[in-house]
């Protein structure tokens, strides 16, 4: 089923899609928090998070080391986000890859924005036949330069923008043909903060219900199959 909040401006052409990547485009729940408790395991074993902290923190939208910082019991001066980052991202190569199935869908060219590393996102489409599928940028909101956290709206403006104008769009680029396809808070907020895109939420993915709800996105869809009928009906 299909919610719409606002109707979208008549005849605004849909110019880009935005997805976020996990729990939007492939259940990564199971592997990010194994990888979480591996990495746990490997730098501090006595103090290995419960799984509903992780969970609380997936479905808040929470970046890697934002994540790492809550669920550490010491996260002060002594704490090396990079050294915990860097052993989490090398886990979940190995360990958390395998774990990964995707929604169905079926291709649509689109860029994704993420706080997932870049690395990680691209094995996982290749390891799923979806390396195509992506046509524009994979931007990481830690790593790749110019890029910036959402709901920050830096990815967008620093990145995306550029990219559009490059194929040919022309200032003003009308943010209203743009769609943010996630499950949390965090990308709904980013819609917003880019300048009125489209919302559209995936409550079938890891969002907290009633503070996503509350935001009024513009689409609640309950499948990838609902994001392509308003990409072919729009």
């Amino acid at each position: 089923m299909v919610n719409l909040y606002e109707p979208p401006k008549e005849n605004t052409p849909i110019k880009l899609v935005i997805f976020d990547f996990d729990g939007t485009l492939f259940d990564t729940h199971r592997s990010i928090s194994h990888c979480i408790k591996l990495t746990f395991g490997s730098l501090l074993p006595a103090q290995a998070p419960s799984e509903a902290d992780v969970l609380r923190l997936l479905s808040s939208g929470a970046g890697l080391q934002d994540t790492f910082k809550a669920l550490h019991p010491h996260a002060g001066s002594h704490f090396d986000e990079e050294k915990w980052t860097i052993t989490d991202r090398s886990l979940y190569a190995e360990h958390g890859q395998p774990l990964i199935t995707p929604f169905p869908a079926r291709d649509i060219p689109a860029a994704i924005v993420s706080n997932k590393g870049v690395a990680a996102v691209v094995t996982a489409l290749k390891n799923n036949g979806l390396e195509d599928s992506i046509r524009e940028k994979m931007i990481d909101g830690d790593k790749t330069p110019g890029a910036t956290r959402k709901p920050d709206p830096g990815s967008y403006v620093n990145l995306l923008l550029p990219a559009m104008r490059s194929q040919g769009y022309t200032d003003p680029i009308d943010a209203s043909g743009v769609l943010v396809v996630g499950d949390t808070e965090t990308n709904i907020r980013f819609a917003t903060n880019i300048g009125g895109a489209i919302s559209v939420w995936c409550r079938y993915g890891y969002g907290n219900k009633v503070e996503c709800e509350n935001l009024k996105p513009s689409f609640t869809v309950d499948s990838l199959q609902e994001v392509e009928e308003i990409i072919n009906t729009w």
